[in-house]
């Protein structure tokens, strides 16, 4: 089971960002295994493809996911929302985002140690970010 980050989602369904070619490997050779995001990184992705590739672009991204057997949206609730402002406060190495801090406490709630991402935030927050 591996985590999916805004980075990945975005270099998915853009075919102009420079990770696309790398994200569509990733996904074919991980093709059977079963997938995570959050409802926060939804709606980052949600609004970077709105703004920047336009709504049908967004709205195709919602309709996949919402169709999609192998991957679940969790929830991230107020006690990690919590979790992941405590981890910021105490993290400044690197200018991490609050959705990622998110992520971080969910992966570790459930135990995932692989992200699909490609900003390096995983990586250096201790996970493993998949590279095909």
């Amino acid at each position: 089971m591996a985590f999916v980050d805004t980075s990945f989602w975005i270099a998915l369904r853009h075919a102009g960002d420079r990770h696309h070619a790398e994200a569509r490997e990733l996904l074919r050779r991980h093709a059977d295994e079963p997938l995570v995001t959050s409802n926060h990184v939804r709606g980052e992705t949600w609004t970077w493809l709105r703004r920047r590739a336009g709504h049908r672009a967004a709205v195709g991204f919602l309709d996949a996911l919402a169709a999609s057997d192998r991957v679940r949206v969790a929830t991230v609730g107020p006690d990690q929302e919590e979790a992941a402002l405590a981890w910021l406060r105490v993290h400044d190495e690197r200018p991490y985002s609050f959705v990622d801090a998110t992520s971080f406490v969910l992966m570790r709630a459930m135990r995932i140690r692989e992200a699909l991402a490609f900003d390096g935030d995983f990586a250096a927050a201790g996970f493993v970010e998949l590279r095909p």
